[in-house]
């Protein structure tokens, strides 16, 4: 299936992206009023015009975005990838809510927590969860779901139905890559399940946490076995780089050989560990006709995003400029 027209749409689209000048100028704003003038210089306008939520107006770019590349992308599941993370989150917010409403908090449900960017749309996806009935729900969540339930009634614990979910999550996104047939994506999925746990075993250091301890934090497909993830948590962290030199993602700490102590750059770690997700897919820029173009792009604005938000909420909580610098990842 070609993709010369395909990768020739994107290319024409990427003269859209904001680039670090623009959003050097926005991090120098004075105010959020100033910088939303910026952004309304930007494809961000049109929703910046209909919503008073820049989070909003963000999510609706990604989201039209999205529409548009469903216009004209052939392989449809590309996008599925993209955004099947956005209805797993969606489901955790939904149960979270019910656990929270059968514990007894009225106040439980938090649907403004929920996201459009998923394939499921909300409403129909909000009513089979409260009602039960989620047979026809896709991605195993007619199985999982049922599940969560039971593994709530056992353990009341949020996070062990979450870490579930995340595990399912990967599971789902990496069947889809390999039913595409694209080894690039394939290895993209491998490659963020890595990244994912890598992220935790960083945030269980912080947390002192036991190696035997933390191996339901660490979900399998990756390059990388989750028992030689956990045995990291063994090991002093400022040897975590070397250790890791062996794989691909071991490069992605790069940017920390300099700290002794990991523990205190979990946001750079989180940052390159983005950014590598990123890299590992550049060298489709040089072909014309790499599926994984598409993808490529997509991160690209999630980045763009999240840039955004990084951004306006320093510029309207008047925080410290210079660390918000520090905080948005060059895409």
């Amino acid at each position: 299936m070609s993709y010369v027209y395909t990768v020739a749409r994107l290319r024409g689209m990427e003269n859209n992206i904001l680039d670090t000048n623009f959003f050097s100028r926005l991090m120098d704003s004075q105010n959020l009023d100033d910088a939303l003038k910026s952004l309304g210089e930007t494809s961000y306008a049109q929703w910046l015009s209909q919503s008073q939520s820049f989070d909003k107006a963000i999510d609706s770019e990604i989201l039209a975005t999205c529409k548009e590349l469903e216009s004209f992308v052939p392989d449809k599941e590309l996008l599925t990838i993209f955004r099947l993370p956005y209805d797993f989150h969606n489901v955790k917010v939904l149960l979270k809510g019910l656990f929270k409403v059968r514990s007894g908090e009225s106040e439980g449900r938090r649907y403004d927590l929920i996201s459009k960017l998923g394939t499921i749309d909300t409403d129909e996806l909000t009513e089979a969860i409260e009602t039960e009935e989620v047979g026809f729900l896709p991605y195993g969540l007619n199985d999982l779901i049922p599940e969560c339930w039971r593994l709530w009634e056992q353990t009341k614990s949020a996070q062990t139905v979450e870490l579930l979910i995340d595990d399912k999550m990967f599971a789902a996104m990496l069947k889809v890559a390999e039913d595409l047939n694209i080894p690039d994506v394939t290895q993209w999925v491998k490659f963020k399940i890595d990244a994912e746990n890598l992220r935790s075993a960083v945030r269980l250091a912080r947390m002192k946490y036991e190696s035997s301890k933390a191996l339901n934090f660490f979900h399998s497909g990756g390059t990388i076995r989750p028992d030689d993830v956990a045995k990291l948590l063994n090991e002093p962290q400022e040897t975590w780089t070397r250790l890791l030199s062996h794989t691909d993602i071991g490069a992605a700490l790069n940017a920390m050989q300099d700290n002794s102590d990991i523990k205190i750059s979990l946001s750079e770690v989180s940052k390159a560990l983005d950014g590598y997700l990123i890299k590992v897919l550049e060298h489709a820029k040089y072909s014309m006709d790499a599926p994984a173009n598409v993808l490529l792009y997509l991160l690209t604005k999630e980045t763009e995003a999240r840039n955004l938000r990084v951004a306006l909420v320093c510029v309207a909580g008047g925080l410290d400029r210079e660390f918000g610098r520090r905080l948005l990842s060059n895409a």
